[in-house]
C-alpha cells in the first residue's frame, strides 16, 4: 500500500533543465526594483498600477505583459516604452523563466535577422553566429539568460545580452 501524498503548493516552478542556472542561488533583487511605483498601460485596456519593475519583469516572463507596453513612474505624468526604462531591464535580467511568445519575423527589421552575434553563457563555448532576433527569441524562450554575454562578429568586447540595443530593439517587437 503507497503512503498517501501531500500536496504543497509551489511559489516558483523549477527550472527543469540541466543548466548553470538551476545551481545558481537567486540574487537579491535591488529595492528600487520592487517598489511599486510604475503604472503599466497596454493600448486597448486600462491602467494597471502602483506594481513594481520586478513584477512587470515576471509579467513579461510569463506573458502577460507585452513588451511593447508602456510605463509612466508615479511622479510622472507621461508614458514611455517598457523597454526603455532601466530598472525594467534590471529587473529583467534578474528573471530567469521565460513563456512569452516569440515575435512574428514579419514585422522584424531585417537587420535584426543578420547573424552577428556570439552568445557566451557559463563558461563553455560561445554559440553562433545567431542574430538579435534569434538571441530574443531564446531570451523569451529561457533558453538564453538574460546574463550572458554577446559579441558581434569581429568586436573586440562583449556585452552583456540586455546591453546590446539590437537585441533590445529585437525584444521590443514581441506582441501578444
Amino acid at each position: 500500500m503507497k503512503p498517501a501524498v501531500t500536496v504543497v503548493p509551489k511559489i516558483r516552478p523549477r527550472i527543469r533543465r540541466e543548466s548553470f542556472l538551476a545551481l545558481r542561488a537567486t540574487a537579491p533583487v535591488a529595492p528600487r526594483l520592487v517598489a511599486p511605483v510604475w503604472h503599466v498601460w497596454i493600448e486597448g485596456g486600462e491602467p494597471v498600477g502602483p506594481v513594481s519593475a520586478d513584477q512587470i519583469a515576471r509579467g513579461m516572463r510569463a506573458g502577460k505583459v507585452p513588451s511593447d507596453a508602456s510605463v509612466r513612474h508615479e511622479s510622472e505624468t507621461f508614458w514611455t516604452d517598457l523597454l526603455d526604462i532601466p530598472d525594467v531591464i534590471a529587473a529583467l535580467k534578474s528573471v530567469s523563466e521565460e513563456s512569452e511568445p516569440p515575435p512574428s519575423e514579419s514585422r522584424i527589421a531585417p537587420s535584426l535577422l543578420v547573424r552577428e552575434f556570439m552568445v557566451w553563457f557559463g563558461d563553455g563555448d560561445p554559440v553562433g553566429p545567431v542574430s538579435a532576433d534569434q538571441i530574443a527569441r531564446g531570451i523569451r524562450a529561457g533558453k538564453v539568460p538574460t546574463d550572458a554575454n554577446v559579441q558581434r562578429i569581429g568586436d573586440l568586447f562583449a556585452f552583456d545580452v540586455l546591453d546590446e540595443p539590437d537585441v533590445i530593439a529585437a525584444l521590443k517587437f514581441a506582441t501578444t
